[in-house]
């Protein structure tokens, strides 16, 4: 994977500071000389003026049909991402590439790991040799980020003249989320597929006991209960038939709220740093989504995914090994997107759905959402992803605040409750016994949200 350096006008060359005030202090010295009328003071100012007119004498040239213009010659920088063991050492190489033209004496690379981390590099140039530094970027995050920003400046003339700073080449990566797919799954109040993996209250093949009812036409004769006619049937001829539960699909929308993304640190809340920040919420949300979405698709069920913060980021209802593909695809490169509460609106959802809703519920728009979903009736379980906080590092005045976003949080959380949303904690493991023994009991069919079940025609 290689970041190619696009295509735009090359740097021109100019002076170093240290030539630029030798060239000011040369002139001086040798205007005070003829202004005093000394010859002497006036060569001492010469050799200062001899030597950058000899620096800039030695500039390589790019060329240009039959003519050299002052511009540098081209530097190809390529930037690659090396194969790296991401999942196991969370760190991703990289390997940047430079060959040097003719005429350049060194080269000055700044490279910016994860935006956050510069490190600089000045290396000799030798057109016969290219220029390879290697490293490795931590990768503490999942999702979109970019890796690794590279420029460069190109040193001539004994390090009299120097380029401007290119344009930097930067390379991305979207680090896949861990999780693991959840085996309890909580179905909705209404089962809206004509064939599946779940029982429905509609009779037909493939699922448990339903009743014994009098044969009707249809009825398949290999259905007929000998023992029920016999002891039930009252006319002659009257034949009573086993029937059973026709088996169905639930259809499950995930919405993840990407309008912020908060770290376990709460000092990095307001400046982002990826560094310093420990698991944030859209980590854990992704984790989260992905294993929602690969529990009820290996099942058979249709899933589908929107973002509560980016209403035209929406995949629609699908089922099967190309459609988690593309749900997982679209959940690891979810970003925070900033989005003000104004243009935030809940997407629409198919009715009969169960409703999956991923937030950290810092502000009310999720919430809000979450209970028109119930108000519905769609079952909605509200996933919190915040992570637990650190506030070691918080000022008093911090903490203080900090406790006060909490508290104004538990009351949306218990309003959630008390409008009929359930609420799921999602931890930081990817196996949590407490998670898993809660969503097993929201699967149980006794569980109140979980409604004897009936298919749409």
């Amino acid at each position: 994977m290689s970041a190619p350096r696009p295509s735009e006008p090359s740097p021109r060359w100019r002076l170093t500071v240290a030539q630029t005030g030798a060239i000011a202090v040369g002139f001086l010295t040798a205007g005070a000389g003829v202004a005093v009328g000394h010859a002497d003071v006036v060569v001492m100012g010469l050799p200062l003026l001899a030597l950058a007119a000899w620096a800039w004498d030695r500039r390589p040239h790019a060329a240009s049909g039959r003519q050299a213009t002052d511009a540098s010659p081209a530097a190809p920088l390529d930037v690659q991402l090396t194969a790296d063991r991401a999942a196991r050492e969370h760190s991703i190489g990289y390997r940047v590439r430079l060959e040097t033209p003719p005429g350049v004496e060194a080269v000055q690379l700044r490279v910016l790991e994860l935006g956050v981390r510069p490190r600089l590099h000045v290396l000799a140039a030798s057109p016969a040799r290219p220029i390879d530094v290697r490293g490795r970027v931590p990768a503490p995050h999942s999702g979109p980020q970019r890796v690794v920003a590279v420029d460069l400046r190109l040193v001539a003339a004994g390090s009299a003249l120097i380029t401007d700073v290119a344009a930097p080449v930067a390379v991305d990566r979207t680090v896949d989320p861990a999780f693991t797919p959840i085996g309890a799954l909580p179905l909705p109040p209404r089962l809206t597929g004509l064939t599946g993996s779940h029982d429905s209250s509609r009779p037909g093949d493939g699922g448990d006991f339903h009743d014994i009812d009098r044969f009707r036409p249809g009825d398949r004769l290999r259905r007929i209960d000998w023992k029920a006619t016999a002891r039930l049937a009252r006319e002659p001829g009257e034949l009573y038939v086993r029937r059973t539960r026709a088996q169905a699909d639930a259809t499950v929308f995930v919405v993840i709220d990407s309008a912020d993304d908060v770290g376990e640190n709460v000092d990095t809340w307001a400046h982002f740093d990826p560094l310093n920040s420990g698991t944030t919420s859209l980590d854990i949300a992704r984790a989260a989504a992905s294993a929602i979405a690969a529990g009820y698709i290996r099942q058979g069920d249709r899933v589908a995914l929107a973002d509560l913060a980016v209403p035209g980021r929406v995949a629609l209802p699908g089922a099967g090994a190309r459609h988690l593909d593309r749900l997982l695809r679209a959940i690891a490169a979810t970003r925070p997107s900033g989005a003000l509460r104004a243009t935030r609106r809940p997407p629409l959802v198919t009715q009969g759905a169960a409703v999956y809703l991923l937030s950290t519920f810092l502000d009310d728009h999720p919430a809000a959402s979450a209970l028109q979903f119930a108000a519905t009736g769609h079952r909605v379980i509200a996933v919190d992803v915040l992570p637990p906080a650190r506030t070691n590092e918080l000022t008093v005045e911090r903490r203080i605040a900090h406790r006060l976003v909490v508290m104004d949080r538990d009351n949306r959380l218990t309003a959630l409750r008390g409008g009929g949303v359930e609420v799921l904690a999602w931890g930081l493991e990817q196996d949590d016994p407490a998670r898993d023994a809660a969503l097993l009991a929201l699967a149980r069919p006794g569980h109140p949200s979980a409604r004897p079940a009936a298919v749409s025609r």
